[in-house]
This record gives structure tokens, C-alpha cells and sequence, in this order.
């Protein structure tokens, strides 16, 4: 798939997740209601909660067992999750140049450990993304992994409404999208000019999507709508916060086949 420095928390309308500021680290479940939401992974540290990794130096191309915790404002190791999407916890690793994505889901040991063999393939610094829903609050941590060496970076379209990947080939809708503003982001999936017969649920829907802003990273909650799985689209609710550049990353499953794409979006600010 196609492309560092840790983040502040910052007041921004994203979507349906709701994010406390990494200051009110007292206030578990915090809500800003007048922002609705904001974007989450900018901070290890969010809505009470604090990402402990084990280790953030890798060898690339190297896998290895990652393990970090949960803990809570007062140190406790957090050990009681609920689901979301079918799982625990999910684990979304990105470089910073928006390449290299990954999707997984690591298993939690009794005492609260969670661990992931990982691979980082290629030098570079990698933001690892950990979306977890504790006590009804959802929240995203975020931290930056190393891997040292030289790193090769390629061109980037600066938009794009098609992708194509294991013979299917997906297009996005609609053309223009303006931050601030909620919007319905329709893909159509199709295999040798036909729109696919089914589509299967990935995660407890038709599709998964991450959106991620360009520069800092930050992490924008996307929400499926319920789609006919005979239908070839996908339909998800979002809210980009600011303009500027996104990367989508679109996860779905054709006749029960998992495929990843990317898209690249442009927000134009209104004002220049």
C-alpha cells in the first residue's frame, strides 16, 4: 500500500466518536459537546487513558512481539474493554508519509497485556494507532514507532477518486467535499466492468474506513451506513475537520475476499 512528531489533542469536528483533551486526563469520559467530537491519536494520552508501549525502536523488515498497556489516570492497568467492530482493540500502523498500512488486532492477556507480532517493513517513522472502548467512551491513542535507515519516498497523486487492487476496481463519491461539513462517501466496487453480486461483512459491517490527515495524522472516525451487500457500494458518514490533504484507507471484502485501497482527498480552504 501507499505517503515525526507526537501531536496535541485540539477542538475539531470529526465525526460520531467523542475524544477528551490529553489536559483533562481527570475528566474519564469527557465529552466537548459544542465540538460534538474530536479527532483521536494525537496523543497517548486521551480521555483518562494512557498508551504504556514496551518498546518504540524496531529493525525494519524485522517481525517481533509488540506489547504496550492501558493504563488509567491513577497508573491502574485497565483490563476491561468492549467491543467495537467485532473486536477488543485495533491496531492501525501508517508511516508518517501515509504508506504502509496496517490493519491487526491484538490479543490481551489476563493481567491487561496486549501484544501484536509486528513488522515494520521499511525505514521510517510509523504512527500506530490503538481504538479501544472502555466504560461506553471510545478512544484513540496514538504513538510513534522507529525504524531506522534511509528512507525512499515516492510521488503522491494529490487526488483520487479511483484505486484498483486484486483485479477490483473501486471509485469514490462525491467529487467535491468541504471541511466542516458532514458528508456521505459512497465507494462502488466493481470486478471486469460489473459492480460486485456480494459483498461480505468485514468487522461487523460491509466495510472499514480510516481517514487520516496529512501532516499531523490526525486519526478522523468514519461510521457505516447499512448498505444492501448486493449492491457493490459502501456508504460511510464522515466530517473532515479542517482542509488540507487526507489518505482514505477502504477495507472491504468482494465475494469474501479482503482487499485494502487508498484515496487521496483535497480539502480546499473556503477563505483563500
Amino acid at each position: 500500500m501507499d505517503n515525526g512528531d507526537h501531536g496535541q489533542s485540539e477542538n475539531e469536528a470529526t465525526g460520531e466518536h467523542s475524544h477528551g483533551r490529553e489536559g483533562d486526563v481527570h475528566t474519564r469520559g469527557y465529552t466537548d459537546h459544542g465540538s460534538h467530537a474530536l479527532p483521536g491519536g494525537l496523543s497517548i494520552a486521551a480521555d483518562g487513558l494512557r498508551l504504556v508501549p514496551s518498546d518504540i525502536r524496531f529493525e525494519p523488515g524485522v517481525e517481533r512481539t509488540w506489547t504496550y498497556l492501558i493504563r488509567d489516570y491513577n497508573g491502574n492497568v485497565v483490563t476491561e474493554f468492549e467491543e467495537t467492530h467485532d473486536e477488543l482493540s485495533h491496531l492501525i500502523l501508517v508511516r508518517r508519509d501515509l504508506t504502509r498500512f496496517q490493519h491487526l488486532h491484538p490479543e490481551m492477556a489476563t493481567d491487561g497485556t496486549w501484544s501484536q507480532q509486528l513488522t515494520l517493513p521499511d525505514p521510517g517513522v510509523y504512527r500506530a494507532f490503538v481504538d479501544i472502548l472502555v466504560d461506553g467512551q471510545p478512544t484513540t491513542l496514538g504513538v510513534d514507532l522507529f525504524a531506522p535507515g534511509r528512507v525512499e519516498l515516492g510521488p503522491r497523486p494529490d487526488s483520487t477518486r479511483e484505486a484498483t487492487t486484486d483485479g477490483y476496481h473501486v471509485t469514490l463519491s462525491p467529487e467535491e467535499i468541504q471541511a466542516g461539513e458532514a458528508v456521505v462517501l459512497e465507494f462502488e466496487i466493481q470486478v471486469e466492468g460489473e459492480r460486485v453480486a456480494q459483498l461480505d461483512e468485514y468487522l461487523g459491517a460491509l466495510g472499514h474506513l480510516v481517514a487520516l490527515r496529512e501532516g499531523d495524522l490526525a486519526y478522523v472516525h468514519v461510521h457505516p451506513e447499512e448498505t444492501d451487500p448486493g449492491s457493490g457500494r459502501i456508504r460511510f458518514n464522515a466530517k473532515f475537520p479542517t482542509s488540507g490533504r487526507y489518505r482514505l484507507f477502504l477495507q472491504a471484502k468482494p465475494d469474501g475476499s479482503l482487499i485494502t485501497t487508498s484515496f487521496d482527498v483535497r480539502l480546499d480552504d473556503p477563505n483563500s
